[in-house]
Parts: structure tokens; C-alpha cells; sequence
């Protein structure tokens, strides 16, 4: 198998390593027979903007965060975070009711009543399909992933031995790649 082909890309696409098929013989045994080709790897219906050129929105961005992060359980973070995405899409000097962003403070408050973990609202209950909740969506720019970022970093709680840093794979995080993203095309 040749591993010259193997080219690391950072974008929605992944790349899928050459893969090696079976075959089985007359005598019952396999043998490999090498493919040497790139398969991408394409996750149907979310992150098809950047496939095909167009901006990753911040609704998309939120989206991916629901995926990379969806198991977490909505903290103050997630929800000022989220607050500050939906007012970066909008335009508007706050959250509009009944909004993605008002429903992640009130997880989040709900949350941190709640003992058990699998009692607790979760990101992807709150982010998946955010493109079609948002009011207004829009391409992510830098200073929308900055915003963003420091909305996410104020709520640092006590104790936390890294004061000021994003959770990977959050909110910020996915905003922060999104405008990257944008960025280069």
C-alpha cells in the first residue's frame, strides 16, 4: 500500500485511507489486493457549503458543534456562547424569545439543578437543525468566532484550572473553524 498519496487536509471532507479489498481464491483463503485511490468521506446534510464553495453560516457552525459536542450537557458556557452566535446571525442587540439562544440559557439553568447526567439537556437537543432556528442566518467571519469565543470563556467556572480557555470541539471552537474555513475560500 502506498502512503505517499496520503494527503492530510483540514476541511468538512474527510479523507478515507487507501483501502485494501479481500478476495477470496479457489482454495478458500484471502489474498489482498491493493486499491490505491482517495475515497472522500462526505456526512450527508450538514458541512455541503464548504464542499461546494459557499460559506459555512454560523447556523451550519452551530450545527457541527451539536456533532462534535453533542453529548455535553449545556453549561453557562454553552449558553452564552450559543447567545452570542444567535446575536452575531441576527444582527440584534439580544436573543430573540423562544430563540436557540434563550432556549440554551434556560438548559443550561435547568442543568445545573439537575444531579444525574443523563437527566440534563445536552447540546445536540438545543443545536441540531440551529440553521433552520435562527431568525437569520450568515457566513461566519473571524470577528464572529471571536465574539464568540469570548462569550464562551467569561462564564469560566471557579475552580477550573484553565481560566479563559474554549472547550475543544465546542461552540467557539466549531465558530472558529467555520471562519477559518471561510477564510480560505
Amino acid at each position: 500500500m502506498k502512503h505517499s498519496n496520503l494527503i492530510p487536509r483540514m476541511s468538512h471532507q474527510q479523507l478515507k485511507k487507501p483501502q485494501a479489498d479481500l478476495e477470496i481464491s479457489n482454495y478458500g483463503d484471502f489474498s489482498e489486493k491493493t486499491i490505491d485511490r482517495l475515497e472522500p468521506v462526505v456526512p450527508t446534510g450538514i458541512g455541503s457549503a464548504a464542499i461546494d464553495g459557499d460559506p459555512i453560516t454560523i447556523g451550519e457552525a452551530l450545527e457541527a458543534a451539536a456533532i462534535a459536542a453533542g453529548n455535553k450537557a449545556v453549561d453557562q458556557n454553552d449558553a452564552a456562547a450559543i447567545r452570542a452566535a444567535e446575536i452575531r446571525a441576527s444582527g440584534e442587540k439580544s436573543v430573540r424569545s423562544g430563540g436557540v439562544g434563550e432556549t440554551a440559557q434556560a438548559a443550561a439553568t435547568f442543568n445545573s439543578h439537575v444531579k444525574r447526567n443523563q437527566d440534563k439537556t445536552k447540546l445536540s437537543d438545543i443545536l441540531t437543525d440551529a440553521s433552520e432556528k435562527l431568525s437569520v442566518d450568515k457566513a461566519v467571519t473571524k470577528e464572529d468566532a471571536d465574539a464568540v469565543y469570548a462569550a464562551e470563556v467569561q462564564f469560566t467556572r471557579r475552580g477550573e484550572a484553565e481560566e479563559g480557555v474554549a472547550k475543544p470541539g465546542g461552540v467557539s471552537a466549531s465558530m472558529a473553524t467555520a471562519a477559518n474555513l471561510n477564510q480560505q475560500n
